[in-house]
């Protein structure tokens, strides 16, 4: 008997290294050991994962950014993708089209509109609420009469999917609310990610000296895209009220680097910092765990799960985030979470000055990963969903 095919519609350039291209390898690698085979239909650039068998579109010149954000080059991409996607129905004919993102479950109602008599069962997984994370990005700053329209669009596209996955507890309870869906409709199909190994005290040694980094200071880590939405404001922030703190310093993992480099060397902050850049996914937890505590600082709330402190607890980290609903469902029930910039420095300074509690707290954070987070809860999350289906 043939494998099922599980058609993934990817509006991104996979594979680039972010939150949202981690879920998608996880719910590709659950799927595949649930049995099914999967394709992943995606753009053009972005560089190709073992695990995960991809068809792409024709190049787009001068397409090749890989961060998150607008582009103006996505609607073209957008439009090839769909006509990809049509030929893919058609040539594997499969059991279930698995969108990804809002962009991506658009472009599988128009396909599935074009083959309507297919009837092939539409999945929506949604890392947050699309009018959440336009605000986040400050869509509705200039034109904040658009909000009301990208609802309506948001709440079309949720009535004709078959079902919806949520990647968070926070996210599910948002899109529930707002759009008054019930519990048939959507699921939690959570974020995931393996322990990470230990890397040897010589690797690690040599990692440490070739990124340059103090031996005797403290390792602030910070991983993530260096954008608004993501928190690089507060980031600035947190590293210009830290820039007196003699026992710290800044592993900041990310990309784009280029605005970032050019404001620490404008505030003299360039000493407190290093910046790896683009750090391929496979290599992440070496870079992390050369930290001695993580900082998640974006205050935005729109709904989407927290790839990066899941990577952090992952990783035995203690870590520092602000007081949200979706912080406060990803971390520990004790963990002390900051309302302000100035609060997260302060419990920085005093964090790093006590051994014991940084043990502690990353001790539990490691405990309570195990517990609640690891890829087979997804997939048992997975299963339930696509046996209904």
């Amino acid at each position: 008997m043939s494998l099922k095919t599980v058609l993934h519609i990817a509006p991104t350039p996979f594979f680039a290294d972010r939150g949202c291209h981690i879920r998608i390898e996880g719910i590709v690698d659950c799927l595949a050991e649930l049995g099914y085979q999967n394709l992943v239909c995606t753009y053009h650039h972005g560089r190709d994962v073992a695990t995960v068998k991809t068809s792409r579109i024709a190049p787009i010149i001068n397409y090749t950014k890989t961060e998150a954000g607008p582009s103006k080059y996505k609607l073209w991409a957008d439009w090839k993708l769909l006509w990809l996607l049509v030929k893919e129905i058609r040539r594997t004919k499969p059991a279930v089209i698995h969108a990804h993102l809002h962009e991506g479950l658009m472009i599988g109602l128009v396909a599935k509109t074009l083959l309507f008599w297919k009837k092939i069962p539409l999945v929506a997984d949604m890392q947050g609420s699309l009018v959440g994370e336009l605000e986040a990005h400050g869509s509705f700053k200039k034109n904040a009469w658009l909000r009301w329209p990208v609802k309506a669009v948001e709440a079309g596209l949720m009535f004709f999917a078959k079902t919806i996955i949520c990647s968070s507890d926070h996210s599910l309870a948002k899109i529930k609310t707002e759009f008054s869906l019930n519990d048939a409709k959507v699921s939690l199909v959570q974020d995931g990610a393996r322990v990470a190994p230990r890397p040897s005290d010589i690797d690690r040694l040599q990692l440490r000296n070739k990124l340059g980094l103090p031996e005797n200071k403290k390792i602030v880590v910070y991983s993530g895209a260096l954008l608004e939405s993501k928190g690089l404001a507060e980031l600035k922030q947190l590293i210009s009220i830290c820039g007196q703190n003699e026992m710290l310093h800044f592993l900041i993992i990310g990309y784009p680097v280029e605005e970032f480099d050019v404001y620490l060397n404008q505030q003299g902050l360039a000493g407190l910092c290093t910046l790896t850049g683009q750090v391929e996914f496979e290599k992440l937890p070496s870079y992390l765990q050369l930290a001695d505590v993580a900082i998640d600082p974006k205050f935005s709330d729109a709904g989407e799960g927290s790839g990066k402190i899941l990577n952090y607890l992952a990783c035995g980290l203690p870590v520092l985030a602000f007081d949200s609903q979706n912080n406060r469902n990803f971390l520990p029930a004790e963990t002390e979470l900051s309302k302000s910039v100035e609060a997260m420095a302060s419990q920085l300074a005093q964090v790093i000055a006590d051994e014991v509690l940084l043990k502690n707290m990353g001790d539990a954070n490691l405990a309570h990963f195990e517990s609640n987070y690891s890829w087979n809860q997804t997939k048992s999350q997975l299963a339930a969903i696509y046996q209904r289906l």
